[in-house]
């Protein structure tokens, strides 16, 4: 399915979200296409818990949705300058904060925003996932971004597939599925900020919500057909050396 298409089987949104993060940051043409925006995204990833569309149309109408909005308009909608000052940058790793759009008590969200921060060489360390999936759009800045196929796992190691090595700069998205790009790796070039969307308990029969698998890259051992067998690293193992 086409990334328009995606879209356009959205189908009509019975009722805007009731978001904002104050009455100005979504007044306006722009604001109101903010909240269109967050409602879509909201519908796309309900649809995908539901199992009513795969992890490859999400990711694609996910793509197509963000690629509606600039980026500033964007910034003005979750209060990026509110966010980023009270967050500031980590010495190791990343700062991050969940976006809140002032909804209403009893309306939740079928996704997680999240604003995350990432200083000069700073990086979000090189991990894969299960049970989730996730968007990642940079507002600001510039990453190396690495990513992988997740082929096979066990308790020590991944087994993964180089699928791609760039630059990354606001608007350029990525995505993961639940193999597909699974494993990513980002590297900041610059203080960089990054809009992430985050679905999560894609599986209720999971024992657990969602699982990261933190890997040691720089360990990486080739396989046959061009894999590589990655050990699995503690989250404090990974920062020392990754963030």
């Amino acid at each position: 399915m086409t990334r328009r298409s995606v879209v356009a089987q959205l189908g009509a949104i019975t009722a805007l979200l009731s978001i904002g993060c104050g009455a100005s940051a979504f007044a306006g043409p722009a604001g109101r296409e903010i909240e269109r925006l967050i409602s879509r995204i909201d519908e796309l990833s309900g649809s995908l818990r539901g199992a009513v569309i795969s992890v490859e149309d999400w990711r694609a109408g996910i793509d197509e949705l963000l690629s509606q909005v600039p980026e500033t308009d964007l910034m003005k909608g979750i209060d990026f300058e509110r966010l980023a000052a009270r967050i500031g940058f980590a010495e190791l790793g990343v700062s991050t904060a969940r976006i809140d759009f002032g909804l209403d008590e009893q309306r939740t969200l079928h996704f997680l925003p999240k604003l995350f921060a990432v200083n000069t060489g700073r990086s979000i360390i090189p991990h894969g996932h299960a049970n989730m999936v996730s968007a990642h759009l940079p507002l600001t800045g510039a990453f190396r971004l690495r990513q992988y196929d997740q082929v096979s796992r066990d308790e020590r190691a991944l087994t993964v597939r180089p699928t791609a090595d760039r630059v990354i700069r606001a608007g350029d998205l990525s995505s993961i599925g639940e193999d597909d790009d699974n494993v990513h790796w980002f590297i900041a070039q610059e203080p960089s900020y990054t809009f992430d969307v985050i679905v999560s308990g894609l599986d209720d029969g999971r024992e657990q919500t969602f699982e990261i698998f933190n890997l040691d890259m720089e360990a990486a051992e080739p396989t046959a057909n061009g894999l590589l067998n990655v050990p699995r690293m503690t989250v404090s193992e990974a920062l020392r050396k990754y963030g």
